[in-house]
């Protein structure tokens, strides 16, 4: 078996590859596929090129070279996000829900896209059951909401009635 790897280094790239490429999968940071790449670059040159010396230095230019110019631009894309995407309780605000049972100041339940929430009124008037209601914010785990939309303001951009 030494003697295929030894005869035959593109074998041995390709296994780095493949090992590099499962760390990757573990650790989801991109810094080990960049290495898994140059190992893939390196079992091209491996086929031209017979010194292992050689090959070693361009599987580490290789993975330099990729680590700081093409690992940043792969992170800065995977992490972007517009600005107007809302996430978590801030895409609940504007939706319309529906009240199960009376809903007052302090208590009442409402079904909120399929769930069940606990909710009070964000004004003094309260909402009979079966009535439609809009959320206003969230506090904790309680809807606060009231038989009108919010309006959208400049601080919470993208925030509206969702119908």
């Amino acid at each position: 078996m030494w003697d295929a790897l030894v005869n035959n280094p593109w074998i041995l790239w390709l296994i780095v590859m493949l090992v590099l490429a499962a760390i990757e999968m573990l650790t989801l940071d991109f810094l080990f596929l960049m290495m898994s790449l140059a190992a893939l670059v390196t079992t091209g040159v491996s086929l031209v090129v017979d010194s292992f010396t050689a090959q070693v230095v361009m599987f580490a230019l290789v993975s330099v070279l990729l680590i700081f110019l093409i690992r940043p631009i792969a992170l800065r894309r995977l992490n972007r996000s517009a600005p107007t995407t809302r996430s978590n309780t801030d895409r609940l605000i504007g939706l319309r829900c529906m009240a199960l049972e009376p809903v007052s100041q302090h208590s009442g339940l409402v079904r909120l896209e399929g769930d069940i929430w606990t909710a009070r009124t964000a004004t003094a008037a309260a909402l009979p059951a079966g009535s439609t209601a809009y959320v206003h914010r969230i506090e904790g785990a309680t809807a606060v909401v009231a038989d009108v939309a919010p309006v959208p303001t400049q601080t919470n951009p993208g925030r509206g009635v969702r119908p």
